[in-house]
């Protein structure tokens, strides 16, 4: 009699557990009511990181799509490898809604490995990097390059350093290398500075002021040294920034470099960019269709400087970034201008879906078939006389701690009737 009445309790609790887990996974109208809010897994991360992201409130009936937006939140901080939630019940009925998170990489030691731009080419570039430095989810980056780019520099961030989502971002730095198809040496010595300001959750904002002296140096020398205050606006209804698989981006861009030496100098910028992403889950797998259109406009004066291009990781893929061959025998005018128009089209198809590893580091792949088209010209009047160009391919994402992701492209690009013989790009986060 004993041994019955001891375990009478804990088998009839047990069967309770049971009964309500069994609810959980397959009843969709499990709505027990939230008890408490819990996190589990942050071992260097400040409790407020994270708990200043949920929005689901305690004393209330489950959402599950409020639980999910906050699980996006979380992970959109760029500090975990992975994060889930789940309710856990109670006895009562009532259940426990509770985040789990694995940290990703915090820091690394200093380090010194070849790095490769594709701009610039091979560097021997050494770092040592702070992220979510005292757990407060603040960046602290020092590093140096020689080789392709000889460069040193410091960069500190904080998203969120009072208030409302207010941020600040500060860095400096100095830069030496040789331009890519005006075959001129450029150094750049640098000053930024940036307070940003979040509206609600979807609104997003940025004043900075960057002070910059600009040296283009071969036979002669142009320097330039001006300050360029700039405002960003985004609205942002991504769910996921690494890889979004709903939602869309609308940015706007606007700059203007005025010149402390020669003080008659002055260049305004105007970028406009939109995003769109929609998803589809064929056979448990994740595909993505995305778009994004941009345009970029300038007004004063507009020297060759200044010159934008398409061609790279970033504009038309499948074409290569000219070098001064290409620019000074003016065998490909069409990828050269100050003001353009331009259109991406990507398919992303989940190959293996991002995880943690036991270390921390997370994993996946993503598989990307590409298409770019856009028209880059002198002047903006001029962008009906000019024939696309077009670059197309394929390519591979790869998570990536700090940096979100790692793209590798292979693309073909078109134009007037002739196809080039394809180039591969590499880049550090999403085109769009």
């Amino acid at each position: 009699m004993f041994l019955i009445k001891f375990h009478k309790r804990p088998l009839r609790g047990l069967f309770l557990y049971i009964y309500i887990s069994l609810s959980v996974l397959f009843s969709r109208g499990y709505n027990p009511k939230i008890i408490k809010i819990e996190f589990d897994g942050n071992n260097k991360t400040l409790d407020y990181v994270i708990s200043r992201e949920i929005k689901h409130q305690n004393d209330t009936i489950l959402d599950s799509s409020k639980a999910e937006q906050d699980r996006n939140r979380i992970e959109n901080l760029g500090i975990f490898s992975q994060v889930t939630w789940k309710a856990v019940p109670l006895e009562d009925g009532s259940a426990i809604l509770k985040f789990d998170v694995i940290e990703s990489i915090q820091r690394t030691p200093p380090l010194a490995i070849p790095t490769y731009e594709e701009k610039t080419g091979w560097s021997l570039t050494a770092f040592w990097l702070l992220n979510n430095f005292k757990g407060k989810n603040q960046a602290l980056t020092l590093g140096g390059s020689i080789g392709g780019k000889d460069t040193y520099g410091l960069q500190f961030s904080d998203p969120w350093i009072f208030g409302n989502h207010v941020s600040m971002n500060f860095q400096f730095g100095k830069t030496l290398f040789q331009h890519r198809f005006l075959g001129m040496n450029l150094e750049v010595n640098s000053l930024y500075f940036s307070l940003g300001k979040w509206f609600g959750e979807n609104f997003k904002s940025a004043l900075s002021l960057e002070i910059e002296e600009k040296i283009f140096s071969n036979d002669t020398k142009n320097q330039f040294l001006y300050y360029s205050p700039s405002f960003t606006m985004k609205y942002d209804t991504r769910d996921i920034y690494w890889n979004p698989g709903q939602g869309f981006l609308i940015t706007h861009y606007l700059d203007r470099i005025t010149g402390l030496n020669p003080k008659t100098f002055w260049l305004a910028h105007w970028n406009q960019s939109f995003s769109n992403f929609y998803s589809l889950y064929l056979f448990q797998r994740k595909n993505v269709f995305a778009f994004n259109l941009s345009s970029n406009l300038k007004w004063g004066k507009k020297d060759e400087v200044w010159l934008d291009y398409f061609g790279g990781s970033n504009t038309v893929r499948g074409w290569a970034i000219p070098d001064s061959t290409v620019y000074y025998n003016g065998s490909e005018p069409f990828r050269f201008g100050h003001e353009s128009l331009h259109l991406s089209i990507e398919s992303r198809s989940e190959l293996i879906p991002k995880y943690a590893t036991s270390i921390g580091i997370e994993l996946g792949l993503v598989l990307v078939f590409f298409s770019d088209v856009g028209v880059i010209v002198s002047k903006i009047d001029d962008i009906n006389e000019q024939i696309p160009i077009i670059g197309s391919g394929l390519g591979l994402r790869i998570p990536f701690p700090i940096v979100d992701v790692l793209r590798f492209d292979y693309g073909w690009g078109y134009h007037d009737g002739k196809w080039n013989n394809g180039t591969f790009h590499f880049g550090v986060g999403q085109k769009f």
